[in-house]
């Protein structure tokens, strides 16, 4: 792989030499757990699989509900409005809860963290299928407590794919973990779908409640990779495949306070940006995702078009799906290949995806009701466009966070994009169309949601300006991302040379070892000298 570029930073007058861009890890490091133990490779793809499902169970538990908004706005009589607010609450406790999760994770044993949060958005999803219908209240707290429990798997999962696998291979296996939300997402629509026809005026159950089945599946699954979590899950170390001898590994573990984690993060202009361009994916999918198919229902009746509300859900869900496969597969092998001449490749590749998927929307939401398979085409070009990112995020942010500052780093991410993302874009889609056509009619409705979902193409291009603006601050980041964690793996070796050593000499037992920050250690700020080793 080439990774050279051109720059005029450092060399012999004429300022054209050729540097290096080095990654911080080679196919042939191990990953390792916190007491040694090396990993294997079978069980770190045993990991894979286990990481993945547990996230396609995750995203067709979120957007199962989109799948029957209608049959729940009939069971509650809501407004869309209301039927906005299911999203926004569930998300808005998602992204409160993610950085938290994402402190926590970076001190703690990731393995429990993870558990814990599918334990408890598989018991809260299984209970708001039993909510009565004059409670619409409780739906929505409970709804809120299922995106607690996916905070916590969410921030913790992509960084121990990265303590798992190396460098050479962190995008692929990223990818693969990514081809789940949005499959995930798709397959939500036609299980809820799928299960709500099914049981409608069966023995169980009437068509009214028949909903209410769609959100029994999923937790039973959850359960399922619990179990097979805690038995042939390990906990990889931090670091482990960021260092090049297998014998002298140690575990990166700077102590540093939560202050100086969010200055380090805030100031490192690739998460930043790149977390801004997080936002509108998230802005543009929550729309979509949660508005496109009541949107294409009110079309189709306006048009006098003979349809059935499942048919579309499970139409809208397969394009979902397709584009997810298509979306992740077509960036990762792009920014892969492109990675040969620019090592932003994944942050270039974002932004255009970006910028590629606002007009295939605008045309979409435009021409919906007169050319109806020409928007369903470029519903699918849109959402695949908007997919190229599902994977390189992810990879952007570890290559440029040191590894104890990574769980951190995606909780912020996760929180900041939700926050004004999709946690107020289904409800913001929703007031726009009550405020501009307030009358309760077919035509009015579908007015309305075109003018909301309209915002969605100039966000889109706003996001594709900020993976821009990420890609041209992205070699330096990881240039120093690198620096502290050599400084901090050679930091932690020493301190345990300086451990065998007072066993052998009692004497020097009582001798300080320093503790110091990434900060400390990098070479902005040289460390004092160790009265050990000196």
């Amino acid at each position: 792989m080439n990774l050279f570029r051109r720059s005029s930073n450092t060399g012999d007058a004429s300022g054209d030499v050729t540097e290096p861009i080095i990654l911080p890890s080679r196919p042939n490091y191990q990953s390792f757990t916190k007491d040694g133990k090396p990993i294997s490779r079978t069980t770190a793809i045993l990991c894979e699989i286990i990481f993945t499902t547990i996230n396609f169970l995750n995203y067709t538990d979120r957007y199962t509900v989109a799948g029957v908004l209608l049959q729940i706005q009939d069971y509650f009589q809501i407004s869309e409005t209301q039927s906005g607010l299911i999203q926004t609450v569930f998300i808005i406790a998602y992204m409160v809860w993610a950085p938290i999760f994402g402190y926590l994770g970076d001190r703690y044993t990731r393995k429990y963290i993870l558990m814990a949060g599918v334990i408890s958005w598989s018991f809260f999803t299984l209970a708001g299928s039993f909510v009565q219908k004059d409670m619409f209240w409780l739906f929505l707290l409970i709804r809120g407590c299922v995106g607690i429990g996916e905070a916590s798997y969410v921030t913790v999962s992509p960084t121990m794919i990265a303590d798992l696998f190396p460098e050479s291979e962190r995008l692929k296996m990223l990818s693969v973990y990514s081809f789940a939300a949005p499959f995930g997402s798709g397959f939500g629509y036609i299980l809820g779908s799928f299960i709500s026809t099914g049981m409608a005026n069966s023995r169980w159950s009437n068509e009214e409640d028949s909903w209410k089945w769609s959100l029994r599946v999923t937790p039973i699954l959850g359960i399922i990779l619990v179990i097979l979590t805690f038995i042939f899950v390990p906990e990889p170390s931090r670091g482990a495949t960021e260092q090049e001898s297998s014998d002298n590994q140690v575990e990166i573990t700077v102590q540093t306070s939560l202050k100086e984690d969010l200055i380090y993060l805030g100031t490192n202009k690739s998460v930043v940006f790149a977390t801004l361009g997080f936002v509108a994916v998230a802005f543009v999918a929550g729309s979509l995702a949660f508005w496109a198919p009541a949107y294409i229902e009110d079309a189709y009746t306006e048009d006098e078009v003979d349809f059935d509300s499942n048919t579309i859900a499970l139409g809208f869900g397969l394009v979902t799906c397709i584009a997810g496969v298509v979306g992740v597969a077509l960036g990762s092998v792009a920014a892969t290949l492109y990675r040969r001449v620019r090592i932003e490749s994944e942050a270039l590749v974002s932004g255009l995806g970006l910028l590629l998927c606002a007009p295939f929307v605008f045309i979409a939401v435009v021409w919906v009701n007169s050319y109806h398979f020409i928007s369903w085409t470029f519903i699918l070009l849109g959402e695949i466009a908007l997919c190229l990112n599902w994977a390189l995020v992810p990879k952007i942010l570890i290559e440029t966070v040191v590894p104890n500052r990574r769980a951190l780093a995606a909780g912020l991410s996760n929180m900041i994009g939700h926050l004004f993302g999709d946690a107020g874009s289904p409800t913001l889609v929703g007031v726009l169309a009550d405020w501009t056509h307030p009358a309760n009619n077919t035509y009015a409705k579908f007015q309305g949601l075109k003018i909301g979902l309209l915002t969605t193409p100039i966000v889109s291009v706003l996001g594709g300006a900020a993976f821009l603006t990420c890609a041209y601050f992205y070699e330096a980041d990881l240039r120093a991302c690198q620096k502290l964690m050599e400084d901090a793996a050679a930091d932690a070796r020493r301190r345990r040379a300086s451990t065998a050593a007072s066993k052998d000499h009692p004497d020097l037992e009582d001798a300080p070892i320093r503790e110091g920050s990434y900060e400390e250690m990098s070479p902005f700020t040289p460390p004092t000298s160790d009265p050990i080793l000196t």
